[in-house]
Order: structure tokens, then sequence, then C-alpha cells
């Protein structure tokens, strides 16, 4: 029974797709900062081709399917109610035997096995040319960050996120952004933890350094509508494992200071005086910019790591 149910599911469903197009077209999917979770239970939705919105294409996060199909048959309408039913049928089968088991949540999953930790390598190298280098004050300070974008995108107030992101890479999630508060929507990033965050990869080039690390994280994540809170995609109880490649980069030249660098996500990393960011990036006590990677390291790129994707094995690359 639970079988046949399946298959009738799909094959309805694939009827109700091809004859109502344009609910199949304007769903907005949740994707926590930088629009990366597809939600399916496996991993990312961060790639050239596949994503509701390419991270570098500056394109619409809606779906963009055919539309081609049937209009206002009986024969849609009977698909559509066939769908209907099997899907209230499942759903009252799923929640009885939900409701036997005790209702037990189910974590939605990765795919792939986890990047490489190249720990032993990167610090020496780094600390080569920056003797107070501290990863485990790095660590500490990117996993603040880290957070703290995942708030600020859940209030939509992007200004909190103006000294730790690159300009380019501020605009792109400002836009992204925008597209919540415009359709009247929440992406709702809650209960996150991070299981582990270590160095993937060092690079270092001729005017600038840069330090690739990556996260492994646990979190709720769902699309709210604000007039109604219902949720209209996403799932508010169980957490999704997502793995992120955070890279930080900032001018060759530059060391730690004890005092102010990598300190807290509240502070200038020039002057250390609470931060009070111009729209310009510029610190309003001292007037130094600093989301150029001059005086400390910002973040100038987040992506999702996918199980498909074959990123190597990391380490040192010095130019």
């Amino acid at each position: 029974m639970k079988r046949f149910l399946g298959v009738l599911t799909s094959l309805l469903l694939l009827g109700w797709s091809t004859a109502f197009p344009v609910l199949a077209q304007t769903e907005l999917r949740p994707v926590d900062v930088g629009n990366f979770n597809d939600y399916t239970g496996g991993g990312s939705s961060w790639d050239s081709g596949g994503s509701s919105w390419s991270y570098d294409s500056g394109g619409s996060s809606y779906y963009s399917g055919s539309s081609s199909g049937g209009s206002g048959s009986w024969v849609d309408f009977l698909i559509g109610a066939g769908v209907v039913a099997v899907i209230i049928v499942v759903a009252v089968l799923g929640s009885k035997r939900r409701g036997k088991k005790g209702g037990s949540a189910m974590p939605h999953m990765p795919s792939g096995a986890p990047l490489q930790d190249n720990t032993n390598a990167i610090v020496p190298a780094i600390r080569r040319y920056d003797e107070n280098f501290s990863l485990d004050r790095f660590t500490g300070w990117v996993k603040e960050v880290f957070i703290t974008l995942q708030e600020a995108w859940t209030a939509k107030d992007w200004s909190r996120i103006r000294p730790f992101e690159k300009e380019e890479l501020f605009q792109q999630h400002a836009k992204q952004l925008q597209q919540y508060i415009d359709q009247g929507r929440t992406n709702h990033i809650e209960r996150i933890a991070i299981n582990q965050a270590y160095p993937f990869e060092y690079r270092r080039e001729s005017e600038y350094e840069y330090l690739k690390m990556y996260l492994d994280v646990r979190m709720i994540d769902y699309i709210s509508e604000d007039a109604t809170g219902k949720v209209v995609t996403g799932d508010k109880d169980n957490p999704y494992f997502l793995r992120y490649l955070l890279t930080f980069m900032r001018r060759n030249g530059v060391k730690t200071d004890a005092a102010k660098s990598n300190h807290s996500t509240t502070a200038c990393p020039h002057c250390g005086a609470p931060t009070q960011i111009t729209s310009a990036g510029k610190c309003e006590y001292c007037g130094f910019i600093i989301t150029t990677g001059e005086h400390d390291w910002v973040l100038s790129d987040i992506s999702a790591v996918k199980g498909s994707t074959n990123y190597g094995t990391g380490g040192v690359y010095i130019q």
C-alpha cells in the first residue's frame, strides 16, 4: 500500500506540474544567507545552473520551470483533485505512524564527506608572516561572524553586517535580502550550532592572502509570511545539516594585533572602538575603511559545500 501510494503520488504530481505550471514556478525557497539551502535534505543548491539564486548571477530567486501544459480542462481538474486526495491520505497515514513512534524528529542530512582539515599545514604557513596569528581566536571570531550573518538575515537588517563583508559580497547579499522584504516574507535561521570549524585552504598571492574556513553547521531554516506567520517553505521543527566554505582575505603584511584583531564583531579592527560603520564601510571613530582587508581579515566569499563537487585536498598555496 505504501509503495503504491508513493508511485501514484509521484505520477500525479508530475501531472499537476504540467497542468498547473504557474504554481510550479512561484515558490520562494528558503535559503539562509546567500541562498544556498535547496531543502531536499542532501546538501546545497549553490551551483552555476541549478540554484534558486545563483551566487554570481544576480538572477531571481524564483523557479524557472517550463510553462507548457494544459490550461483548465476537466482532465487537469481531475489530476489536481487526485493529487490533493493522495496527499491527504499519505499525510493521515504518516501522522498515525508518527504518533505510534512518538513523533521523533528527522534531521535533514547532507551528502558527501567533510572536507579535509589542514590545520597542521596552514597554521605554520600563516605564522611565517604573522607570528601572532592564533587559530583558536580566529576560529572563535569566524563562528561569531557566521552567526551574526544568519541573525541579521533573519532580522532583515543587513547594516549589522557592514563591518565584516567585502563591498561586493555585501551588496550581493543586500540585494538578495531585499527580495524577502519586497515579498513580505522572512527567512528564519534559528537554533544555530556550529559543529566543526577548521582551515581548509590558505592561499598567498602578490597582494592579498586568503584563508578558507570549513564549517559544519546545524540549524532550523524556513520561510514564513510576515502578515500571517504561515510557513511556506522549509522545516520549522527538524534541523538541516549544512556545510560551508567561508573565505577571508587581508592585505599581505598585515599582522595580528592581540588587542584588536579577531577579537569581536563589535569592535573596529583598526582602532578597537565599538563598531559604528558608515554605509561606505568607514569607522566613524578613526575614519578608516575596514571592509577591504587593509587592516584585518574580511569575509570575501561564502559558498555551500556540495557532496557532488570535488574540492580537492586544500592545503597551502604560496605564489
